[in-house]
């Protein structure tokens, strides 16, 4: 899982001031790459990168569009992104 200075990296964000906002996407950005997985994230050891990529991606998808996000297109790029892990069915 990524680590939020892991994030502040990926994001250029400098300081302390973010870090429970990025903690709250953090926690989302896992629920929907699970909801995609179709299965929890504890099950891949060790987090394939894509993975971890995806989590950051999702991550920074929110916090650029923290106003207004179209869910359904981040879903799609996630569900393409993981195909290659994604369990055929629940």
């Amino acid at each position: 899982m990524p680590t939020i200075q892991e994030l502040k990296d990926y994001l250029g964000i400098d300081g302390g001031h973010l870090d429970s906002l990025l903690a709250d996407f953090l926690s989302t950005a896992q629920d929907m790459v699970e909801k995609v997985l179709r299965y929890p994230i504890g099950k891949l050891n060790p987090l394939p990168g894509v993975v971890k990529e995806s989590i950051k991606y999702t991550v920074g998808f929110l916090y650029a569009n923290r106003e207004q996000a179209d869910i359904a297109s981040l879903e799609r790029t996630l569900a393409q992104l993981l195909s290659g892990h994604r369990k055929k069915e629940f």
